[in-house]
């Protein structure tokens, strides 16, 4: 009797690891099935499933935590007799990234509602109800974090302080503990209320999963939000303020929300701030000189967009025009530069905080050049001075909220290093 050992992974968002089998399989080729292989000499079905998902897939689990789904066996033409496997559960933390193809053709996260879509080994066929039912019955939860991304994909962070009860002064996401016979959703839009004073619908959360670290068991979601650093209270630690994803890596976080981040990133990039049918559109420019500063304008007390602050050259893009012909057009009206066609390079769109003066949250696309001009060859037509400036003077002063965010995303790019000398 052909045996052997098969692993049903599922991942936080509920999606069923599947490993493509080769042409060249010995068993079912090019069909989707788990993770898994035949007992060696002398194992019994746990020590094979450890063993098997490790060396096919790299994650090394306990065996404590594999939860048999049952014993089963059929008639196998290609093995030329009958099978017997079982078939375990286990549900991980790890993202596509961590996962490695040790066997087959690749190793995929499936949603479980597509995985009968396939061409599935007989193993999977025969067992798919099972894991759905035992992913039906979700995990218990002990603790519950909120994740709130604002339009610019920043997320809101509390820093704690040293009365709190466990990983005092670092940093994680609002949440806390269940109450009894509370649910995690509700349970995640209570704590976010207590610590923040923002109320949201637990029906707007999105659930991102269950994770376990060390012994705590929480669950995590997710939602978007048009407010801002002055819209949330702080009730519980020292600060709570929306932190720019590349800055988490600096900042001392507390395990269980280390744990989130990649699977917080995925989500943040399928849920993509929502612009509206009609965004209010703004082109901006940097021009980079031979020594590597950068221009940028210093404007008056007139502008309704954040006056007497430093910004970037740049405005409205007007109906029915492009964002690039509006960089050129500005960059002329403004300082009296015409560059040719195709002078000005994308180097990102960014969503704009123009809450004050609009009441919105407005698209800008920023085009850069690298320039021979000098301050001599700008005409200030606008605003108190444009000018060149230096780039360790130019991320201490005073900036417009777009140039708050623009500004050092330039200069520590790729881009601006091309371009400085």
């Amino acid at each position: 009797m052909h045996r052997f050992a098969a692993v049903a992974v599922i991942d936080a968002r509920g999606r069923l690891l599947m490993q493509e089998r080769g042409d060249d399989a010995l068993h079912e080729p090019g069909r989707w099935g788990y993770p898994g292989g035949d007992l060696e000499a002398g194992e019994d079905f746990v020590d094979a499933a450890v063993r098997e998902l490790t060396e096919e897939t790299g994650l090394v689990v306990d065996a404590r935590d594999l939860e048999s789904l049952g014993v089963r066996q059929f008639r196998s033409d290609g093995c030329g007799g009958d099978d017997e496997f079982e078939l375990f559960a286990v549900r991980t933390a790890a993202t596509a990234s961590e996962v490695a193809c040790g066997e087959g053709v690749r190793m995929a996260f499936v949603d479980l509602a597509d995985v009968a879509d396939r061409p599935l080994h007989r193993a999977t066929r025969l067992t798919l109800d099972a894991v759905r039912e035992w992913h039906a019955v979700p995990p218990p939860v002990d603790f519950v974090q909120v994740a709130l991304v604002d339009p610019r994909g920043r997320v809101l962070m509390q820093e704690r302080d040293d009365r709190a009860p466990a990983w005092p002064d670092m940093w994680c996401l609002p949440g806390g503990g269940l109450e009894h016979g509370e649910q995690p959703v509700d349970g995640a839009a209570r704590e976010l209320a207590e610590e923040t004073g923002v109320v949201v619908d637990p029906a707007d959360l999105d659930d991102l999963g269950r994770f376990t670290q060390s012994t705590h068991r929480y669950g995590v979601f997710a939602a978007r939000t048009t407010l801002g650093d002055d819209d949330v209270e702080c009730h519980e630690g020292r600060q709570m303020v929306f932190v720019a994803p590349e800055r988490l890596s600096e900042l001392d976080v507390i395990p269980a929300t280390r744990l989130v981040e990649p699977h917080l990133r995925d989500w943040t990039a399928a849920h993509p701030f929502d612009r509206g049918p009609d965004p209010r559109r703004f082109a901006g420019i940097i021009l980079v000189d031979r020594r590597g500063w950068i221009l940028l304008q210093e404007r008056d007390e007139f502008p309704r967009i954040d006056p007497e602050k430093w910004g970037l050259a740049g405005g409205h893009v007007d109906p029915g025009e492009d964002f690039e012909p509006a960089a050129h057009r500005e960059l002329e009206e403004e300082t009296g530069v015409r560059l040719p066609a195709g002078g000005l390079q994308l180097f990102r769109e960014f969503v704009v905080d123009h809450r004050e003066a609009y009441g919105t949250w407005d698209v800008m696309q920023v085009f850069v050049a690298a320039t021979d001009l000098t301050d001599a060859d700008i005409d200030c037509r606008e605003g108190r001075q444009i000018v060149f400036v230096d780039p360790a003077v130019a991320r201490g002063l005073d900036l417009s909220s777009a140039a708050t965010d623009i500004v050092p995303a330039f200069l520590d790019s790729d881009v601006y290093a091309s371009m400085a000398p």
